[in-house]
């Protein structure tokens, strides 16, 4: 017996040769991730419904609740009904249009739940955002650098023996092996704003 995927033709001993069947086991494996993440958007909690109305002062209305993403329930449905493994269906006469169902099934799940590949932010786009990030934190500042970024980009004041008792204690951990102490000023931003708060909550105690 050949398999019977359209255009695969290899000799089987099921209905589906031992590659299919270890796509569809793809397929069935990624439906078992994809299945939970439905339930949000069968209540359309990933969308933010707009107001389609004025309200009678001229203000726009908030719109009545979204209804339910009915693709998103009929797909769940479908896909909670695939409970067999691969090799169970490939024994099945109809096995070649399972398979396509279920990949058809996954495909138009994952769209509803990551939503169009034109939606996802590009490879430039990531990168920008990266640059942007590392202009606002530096990746890595000595203590003194350190200290003078804490003033000047946050308005904190923060001693040099603050941070190098951090680095004793272990709270924060130099970033190079080398040459004079580099720390994360994202780690020691954390402690600082700690110490912060720990201040004005026994200012507020004792007051």
């Amino acid at each position: 017996m050949t398999c019977t995927t359209p255009d695969c033709e290899a000799d089987s001993i099921l209905f589906l040769c031992a590659g299919c069947i270890n796509d569809l086991q793809q397929y069935i494996d990624k439906v078992a991730i994809v299945l939970p993440e439905l339930d949000v958007s069968i209540a359309r909690l990933d969308n933010v419904r707009v107001g389609n109305a004025e309200g009678g002062n001229g203000s726009k209305s908030a719109g009545s609740a979204a209804p339910l993403n009915l693709d998103a329930m009929q797909l769940k449905i479908n896909l909670a009904g695939i409970t067999q493994d691969a090799e169970y269906y490939a024994k099945d006469q109809f096995a070649a249009g399972i398979a396509w169902t279920i990949a058809d099934w996954y495909t138009k799940a994952e769209l509803i739940v990551s939503g169009p590949a034109d939606d996802k932010p590009s490879a430039m786009k990531l990168a920008q955002a990266a640059a942007e990030v590392r202009e606002i934190v530096p990746a890595e500042l000595a203590v003194g650098p350190l200290v003078d970024w804490l003033k000047t980009a946050k308005g904190m004041d923060v001693k040099r023996a603050r941070i190098w008792q951090w680095a004793k204690r272990g709270h924060i951990t130099r970033t190079n092996e080398k040459g004079q102490a580099r720390y994360s000023p994202a780690a020691v931003l954390i402690h600082a704003r700690k110490d912060t708060l720990e201040r004005l909550d026994k200012a507020v105690k004792t007051s």
